[in-house]
């Protein structure tokens, strides 16, 4: 697909009178009179007035589909003006769907949280600010034969500083990008709350103008709903990667990764787990967390760092290492197994096994470690069948209990019974049942896992939609389409099959719509500027949870995997990208935030890069859970390394 700009539309250029965008004339509010505003064509051109304002537009073209623009706001008026602009494109198609990266994927129908749902909240549009998306104020509009892709520049600070919108009248669609920053009609300020509007304004003085650039992206979706693969490519390009970012040196980031695994080993009513995390003790150190939590998986991540202690052993020699480590398993798989296969999520279930619920992400990723761990171990000569067991007992209670329905639903009780069927989350069963065809060669757990990639595949990420698995939650996220990245590279490995290379794709464009791509402007005492974070390259949690953390990652191997076996280069940028991002801020005995000093090896989780913070606090803060599984996936990038 060509696109040429003519006349204030965008055209295809094999059939110039197929208009796909409009431009729209500028328009403005000033803060005495909240009205829009709109500028009159001076000249037939891209010269826009009103006696009181001159705007010119310069369009270029970038690429086949890409086009910069540019726009100078030039202040006629004998007086100062305080105004908001808006930058208004209008579709010539019927949009199927939409997309704002973060905050609203189409709609956000699924769950029954507070999150932002719809194009508009009490009769009002809704405006976004630029901090919020991956790629600033970005809105996507598409159906299956184009989309529109709209996005501010980061030339500058001004340019960048703006916000977001998509609203409908009738068959037409707009997309606009406003400057300065506005959240309208409220802010999305904590966990399904809202907060007042907020809104800034461009002073003006008289014969003083501002400068903005802008892109606009018009294309035929890679595959449909997935019109923002060609925004997500450009804005690789346009906004560079964070390779100024001063990493440490891997056997320091692995040293005290493991010093910091074993400070959470603790007792479980004798029995040995990693414990959750820390929080603070209000005495300048910190303590466990009280509720004794020592999950298999997702927070906890107690198989996957058991497997990383044995690691330790087999790479460095530490014996104590490999002690802590087969006793840990040993307690999950002789206490924790229940008789249906399924695996219990918190080892302080073990004592009543058949009434305890447990979720597939915990069971799926935990059965996938458990297997891993168990060839791993096999290799130095330890045989250790009830971890093969423990994996194998789940993929075999999923073989059996697949639904056309919902897959393998979400929230299990161990007696067998499925309470919750809903969401993408099932997905994480998949990679546990790729290993174990790999380990078996027994032909069932292929065509399981072919068949559970195909029902979500079709179901869900087709559609460009993930949810369920941030278990804090109930949303559109991020996290779950993790799995599907892994399976997709696994089955490849397995099958030769293209298709698995396209899903793994798929699941890559989704989980990197959440990757930021740019830095947001924050105020020199802003602690995001006081402790020197960037957040390029880290990612968004959910449609209900808008802060950044470290879950990029997990998926950091299966994305240099993705660049090897795809031969393009960007995946491996990406997930350069996200590694040196989530090797930010670790704890090294001497790193001191919020005045003390952070345990050897530790990371917070959340980082509130945008107007949403449940703790109540500012704008460009952390905060002081130290949660385990970020060390966890740490070590395992670090572990599928053979030469570092």
């Amino acid at each position: 697909m060509y696109i040429v700009y003519e006349c204030g539309k965008f055209l295809l250029s094999e059939k110039a009178d197929h208009a796909v965008v409009e431009l729209c004339a500028p328009l403005y509010l000033t803060k005495e009179n909240p009205t829009e505003n709109a500028l009159d064509a001076l000249d037939g051109g891209l010269v826009y007035g009103d006696g009181q304002n001159l705007v010119k537009l310069d369009i270029r073209q970038v690429s086949d589909t890409l086009f910069y623009i540019y726009r100078r706001w030039q202040n006629l008026a004998d007086t100062c003006q305080q105004i908001q602009t808006i930058f208004r494109v209008k579709t010539c198609f019927v949009p199927q769907r939409y997309l704002i990266p973060c905050v609203n994927v189409n709609g956000n129908v699924f769950g029954n949280g507070g999150e932002p749902k719809g194009l508009e909240r009490d009769g009002k549009k809704w405006i976004f600010g630029y901090d919020r998306e991956a790629v600033p104020s970005c809105t996507m509009t598409e159906n299956r034969d184009f989309a529109c892709g709209l996005f501010a520049s980061g030339e500058s600070d001004v340019s960048l500083q703006s916000s977001c919108s998509i609203w409908k009248d009738g068959e037409g669609w707009y997309q606009e990008i406003c400057h300065p920053v506005i959240e309208s009609p409220v802010t999305y300020a904590y966990r399904d709350d809202y907060g007042p509007a907020y809104e800034t304004f461009i002073t003006l003085a008289p014969g003083e103008a501002f400068e903005a650039g802008m892109y606009l992206s018009v294309s035929k979706p890679r595959w449909e709903n997935y019109g923002i693969c060609g925004v997500l490519d450009a804005a690789l390009e346009i906004f560079g990667d964070n390779r100024d970012l001063v990493v440490p040196e891997n056997r320091a980031v692995w040293a005290h990764s493991i010093t910091f695994a074993k400070s959470l080993i603790s007792d479980y009513e004798g029995k040995k787990g990693f414990i959750i995390g820390f929080l603070p003790d209000g005495k300048g150190g910190f303590q466990y967390r009280g509720d004794r939590c020592f999950e298999l998986a997702w927070c906890g991540q107690n198989i996957l760092f058991s497997r990383m202690l044995v690691e330790d052993y087999i790479r460095f020699g530490h014996e104590d290492s490999l002690k802590e480590a087969l006793e840990i398993l040993d307690t999950r798989a002789a206490y924790c197994t229940a008789e249906s296969g399924l695996l219990a999520a918190q080892l302080r279930d073990y004592g009543n096994l058949e009434a305890a619920t447990a979720d597939t992400c915990n069971m799926g990723y935990g059965a996938y470690e458990y297997l891993r761990v168990w060839d791993r171990l096999r290799e130095i000569g330890i045989d250790k069948p009830a971890y093969l067991a423990a994996g194998q007992g789940l993929c075999d209670f999923f073989c059996e209990h697949f639904s056309p329905e919902y897959g393998f639903g979400k929230q299990w009780r161990l007696d067998g019974t499925c309470i919750d069927e809903g969401g993408t989350i099932g997905g994480f069963v998949i990679p546990a049942l790729a290993k174990l065809y790999e380990i078996s060669g027994e032909e069932k757990y292929l065509a399981m896992a072919e068949k559970a990639m195909a029902f979500y595949m079709e179901r869900d990420l087709d559609k460009f939609c993930c949810t369920a698995g941030a278990l804090d939650t109930c949303c559109v996220d991020k996290e779950t389409s993790a799995p599907f990245i892994m399976s997709g590279v696994l089955l490849y490995r397995l099958t030769g099959k293209d298709i698995y290379r396209e899903y793994a794709e798929k699941a890559a464009y989704y989980f990197t719509s959440w990757m930021f791509h740019f830095q947001p402007v924050y105020a020199p005492e802003d602690e995001i500027n006081t402790y020197g974070v960037c957040v390029k390259g880290l990612t968004s949690v959910s449609a209900q949870h808008h802060h950044l953390d470290m879950y990029a990652g997990i998926v950091v191997p299966y994305l240099r995997e993705l660049a090897e076996i795809t031969g393009d280069k960007r995946w491996g940028i990406r997930a350069d990208m996200m590694w040196r991002a989530v090797l930010q801020y670790i704890g090294d005995g001497k790193l001191v935030i919020h005045d003390v000093v952070r345990p050897v090896g530790s990371q917070n989780e959340a980082l509130f890069h945008c107007r949403w913070n449940f703790h109540g606090g500012r704008r460009g803060a952390l905060n002081d859970w130290l949660v385990a599984w970020p060390c966890a996936f740490r070590l395992s990038v670090l572990a599928a390394e053979k030469d570092w």
